[in-house]
């Protein structure tokens, strides 16, 4: 039961967290979604950081895992809403958002996160 409240809690911490920079990104930003790109990649950094730095340095990691990735960093990062933004860019022909978005997302999204790899491993070498 510890552990269900623990990942509800870092849960709704991770969704304020995505919806106020979002929210945030938006007003400065209106035209293209730069706040969910924002926040995954940002999430794909922690998550590759976190990985290699929990499984090096922290015995418990295996227990903690479902609160830290699925909890916080699965309400923070969002794929759903990549989704929508990019299916509705395609469905109004918006072609070059559509295709900025998704190579962005995408390439962003997995450079964060080997870079989250690299920069633990550096930090904490094995």
């Amino acid at each position: 039961m510890k552990i269900i409240m623990l990942i509800s809690l870092a849960g709704v911490a991770g969704t304020l967290a995505r919806y106020s920079m979002v929210k945030g990104m938006s007003a400065l930003f209106p035209n293209f979604p730069w706040g969910t790109l924002l926040v995954n990649v940002i999430g794909a950094f922690l998550a590759g950081f976190c990985f290699i730095m929990c499984k090096s340095k922290f015995s418990a990691y295996e227990a903690y895992f479902p609160v830290l990735f699925l909890g916080f960093l699965g309400a923070f990062t969002t794929f759903s809403t990549f989704a929508l933004e990019s299916s509705r860019f395609l469905l109004d022909a918006q072609y070059s958002k559509f295709l900025l978005n998704v190579l962005l997302q995408n390439t962003l999204g997995i450079g964060a996160a080997i870079g989250g790899f690299l920069l633990t491993k550096t930090i904490f070498p094995t």
